[in-house]
């Protein structure tokens, strides 16, 4: 049994070795692209930085260079 506070799919997603569908920056919901682009806190510093504060959809889509920039730094163009 493996215990602690923090399931082992979260340290292994930081090395890239686990295939969970678990957002591999917070490993708290399914990584989707709004979720990324939106919503999860792992990456909120990086998304803020090159998408500001879009709030919806329409708007991170509407900066393509931001959101390739993103993506990018993120290392998750795959």
């Amino acid at each position: 049994m493996i215990t602690g506070h923090c399931p082992l799919n979260k340290h292994l997603s930081i090395l890239g070795i686990t295939d969970s569908p678990l957002c591999r920056a917070c490993m708290e919901t399914e990584k989707t692209p709004i979720h990324v682009m939106l919503q999860c806190n792992g990456v909120a510093e990086q998304r803020a930085a090159h998408l500001g504060s879009s709030a919806t959809l329409h708007e991170a889509l509407g900066d393509l260079g931001g959101l390739l920039s993103f993506w990018s730094e993120l290392g998750w163009l795959e």
